[in-house]
């Protein structure tokens, strides 16, 4: 891998912090890493590393806005500690940090906008992930089955440890569509399950784990919606910031009705 040309960080914010972050390097490789989502920017149901290449043209492009003219210091004065933030970084040079709630001066503005399209772009290509997928039904309780599937083209090692599974059941009139905020993990109840892992999961192979959830439902159209805590290990990366990856994950929604 070859030295570092930029990259860009949005992490922390209210439980679960978020972290996702990608980085650019001179020789036209994007390696960006997803943790627990930052609101808007990718899936909130998948974490990992993932991959991508620019061609010279795009790399000249990124060059330029990351060296001419240099960006301003963007002062973080206003930041708190455990507070949602933006963090880029020029080389070896000292990060830059601000307010997701304030806009960074120009050119520090459109070097961000780019570094954050680079990370969704990114996160088309997995190299080594984990996707959540939830299923819901209900009988005389609810019955759950938390899937988690692996991504991209090298193997990784997944833990879910034993109380780490939540599951949001709420009466939904209107037929429920987007995915779960990752805020709703908060209030969602935990759930009894045994954990797993670690276990190595090949690209393609699936882990799933039941659970139940002894109310009985009320007749009524529900939304379900289920989170995980979960941490992800690549044996055979040499990168510390890849090496080791510790995620919340939100599923959802699934639609049920109870007659």
């Amino acid at each position: 891998m070859s030295d570092l040309l930029v990259s860009f960080a949005a992490a922390g914010g209210a439980p679960p912090a978020s972290h996702e972050l990608v980085r650019v390097f001179r020789d036209g490789s994007v390696r960006a890493l997803a943790a627990t989502a930052w609101p808007g920017f990718g899936p909130v149901d998948e974490a990992g590393v993932y991959r991508l290449d620019l061609d010279d043209h795009a790399l000249a492009d990124l060059e330029r806005l990351a060296t001419d003219p240099q960006p301003p210091q963007v002062p973080d004065a206003s930041l708190q500690p455990g507070s949602g933030r933006f963090v880029l970084r020029l080389g070896d040079e000292e990060p830059l940090r601000w307010s997701p709630f304030e806009a960074p001066p120009e050119p520090l503005a459109t070097l961000a906008a780019r570094l954050e399209t680079l990370l969704r772009e990114a996160r088309a290509q997995p190299v080594a992930a984990v996707r959540l997928g939830l299923d819901a039904t209900a009988g005389e309780s609810w019955e759950l089955a938390y899937t988690f599937t692996a991504l991209g083209n090298e193997p990784v090692t997944l833990t879910v440890p034993r109380g780490s599974l939540r599951v949001r059941v709420v009466a939904a009139p209107e037929p429920p569509s987007g995915p779960p905020p990752l805020a709703w993990a908060r209030e969602a109840l935990p759930v009894e399950a045994d954990g797993a892992g670690p276990v190595e999961l090949a690209p393609g192979e699936a882990l799933t784990l039941t659970a139940a959830i002894g109310a009985p439902p009320v007749a009524a159209r529900h939304r379900v919606d289920g989170f995980a805590r979960v941490a992800l290990d690549l044996a055979g990366s040499a990168d510390a910031a890849e090496a080791h990856v510790e995620a919340t994950l939100g599923a959802g929604p699934v639609a049920v009705d109870v007659r």
